[in-house]
């Protein structure tokens, strides 16, 4: 055995030691537990049992330093009894913790938002039906043991706010919660959402994880144009009405953020919108790319299109390509098309929409391969 091994093993028979006093149960139960592939940490280091024991005697605020209980079962300041299974209560809080992990902590100067009460429903759906049921007061005890910002909402009440993202949590209690319209987009999707997922199929059968989750650096996106776009909201116009139900679809993950202006045209075509909502795009693309001293064109994404053979006209075979695209509006298309053949070799695209055509333009000096869009400036004809 090596010294590692031995040294697990000892904190294993430590906290069963611990968690068999705490609870009033045997050894060999408590030990049991200590063991389960369930509680060895899935997406961090594994739940100390004596560590949990411990905040609820220190917690600068559910612990009872010195006085009486300031969390029961039923959450805050609850005089229910907590109860204890001997068979699954030390598992089913290290399962709380590990779905705890998943989310974004919230910052030290940020007030916790999100509610223990609605969180320990998110739990329940989440880790269902390995742990189907979820106290109020083991939410907040694996979440003080986990070392997240715990606060008291205005008004007593037994539920703590509790300091993970909201709009992280907003995904996963749609996602997994009944009745709920599922998002449509991903960007608030937690870091450790699928991870912890394939770790709870792989635990269920025994088997044990032997690689850790590394929570992914925050990484800083730079995306100028949802930046922009987001500031227009408080206009009194189209754009700023486009701007309020742009900002309000991230939020509630209805679409995906639009980092450039190709990816709001993107939105549009997959979203029910009215004429004037798209005249209102058009107009934001407008007035973002005057604001540039070199606005990158508008590139539509391919939606079909080939490359044959042609036996030429008496100078030898060549190839015929032709590729579509979306058009901004959806409605039509554009149309690249290259005819490689020798004695008739020509390059054309064009767009094949009655109204991108009153609106857009190519941009000038650019290949055929390399063409790329922008908006037709008002009072110009072509």
């Amino acid at each position: 055995m090596t010294s590692n091994n031995h040294a697990q093993n000892r904190a294993l028979q430590q906290d069963a030691r611990k968690w068999a006093a705490f609870t009033g149960t045997k050894y060999t139960a408590a030990l049991r537990q200590m063991s389960s592939p369930l509680a060895q940490g899935l997406l961090g280091d594994r739940v100390s049992a004596r560590r949990l024991i411990a905040t609820l005697a220190d917690h600068e605020l559910i612990g009872a330093r010195g006085g009486d209980p300031a969390l029961g079962e039923n959450g805050f300041r609850s005089e229910a009894s907590w109860r204890f299974n001997g068979e699954t209560d030390f598992i089913d809080l290290a399962l709380i913790t590990d779905m705890l992990r998943m989310f974004t902590p919230s910052s030290a100067t940020a007030t916790p938002e999100v509610s223990s009460y609605s969180l320990k429903h998110t739990a329940e759906w989440f880790l269902t039906p390995r742990c189907s049921h979820v106290s109020n007061g083991q939410l907040i005890w694996a979440a003080a043991a986990l070392g997240l910002r715990i606060a008291e909402p205005d008004g007593a009440g037994p539920n703590l706010l509790i300091g993970v993202s909201e709009r992280e949590h907003d995904y996963v209690r749609r996602m997994v919660g009944p009745g709920h319209t599922r998002p449509r987009a991903g960007h608030y999707r937690p870091a450790g959402y699928a991870d912890l997922q394939t770790a709870l199929a792989q635990a269920a059968t025994g088997k044990r994880i032997t690689s850790r989750w590394v929570r992914p650096a925050p990484v800083d996106e730079v995306a100028l144009f949802h930046s922009w776009l987001i500031l227009q909201a408080d206009r009194n116009d189209p754009v700023g009405d486009l701007a309020n139900d742009y900002s309000a679809g991230v939020h509630g993950s209805e679409h995906r953020i639009a980092h450039t202006p190709d990816g709001l045209l993107a939105i549009f075509r997959e979203v029910p919108h009215s004429p004037e909502a798209y005249d209102a795009v058009v107009s934001a693309i407008a007035e973002w790319t005057r604001t540039l001293p070199s606005p990158q064109p508008i590139r539509t994404e391919r939606i079909g299109g080939d490359s044959h053979h042609h036996e030429g006209w008496d100078a030898g075979a060549g190839t015929v390509e032709r590729y579509e695209y979306h058009c901004p509006c959806g409605d039509g298309g554009i149309i690249e098309e290259h005819d490689n053949v020798p004695g008739f070799r020509k390059h054309d695209v064009w767009i094949d929409c009655d109204r991108c055509r009153a609106e857009w333009r190519f941009v000038p000096g650019k290949s055929v391969r390399q063409w790329g869009l922008e908006p037709i400036p008002a009072g110009v004809t072509t």
